[in-house]
């Protein structure tokens, strides 16, 4: 019988144990949940303050050129929806604003509070 070439795959399999068992998860042997190793998706909050400079159609948004926000975006004019019609009722291009919003997974930015400075 002539002989057949020997397969590889026992060592493969052996390497790729090997290198999962060197493998180690910081905090999980220190008795901490892995859960909170996990990044979470989800809406983020920010606060910032900006200038009102336009509206859009039937103030369904406003434009506000805002201040460098930390861990978002360097200072720009952004367009920010408000929740209800009432937050953006009494301000006027010009208006300086201190406002907090959420910046949804969808690329939304929706106004949590607003006000006049």
């Amino acid at each position: 019988m002539p002989d057949r070439p020997r397969s590889r795959r026992p060592w493969t399999f052996v390497l790729v144990m090997a290198s999962l068992g060197a493998v180690s998860v910081p905090g999980i042997a220190a008795g901490h949940d892995a859960r909170a190793l996990v990044p979470t998706a989800g809406p983020a909050r920010y606060t910032t303050r900006g200038v009102v400079k336009s509206f859009g159609p039937e103030r369904k948004y406003v434009n506000i050129a805002h201040e460098d926000i930390d861990g978002y975006m360097m200072a720009m004019t952004m367009s920010f929806e408000p929740r209800s019609a009432s937050q953006i009722a009494d301000l006027a291009p010009g208006d300086k604003v201190r406002f907090t919003f959420t910046a949804t997974d969808d690329g939304r930015r929706r106004i949590d509070a607003i006000a006049k400075e």
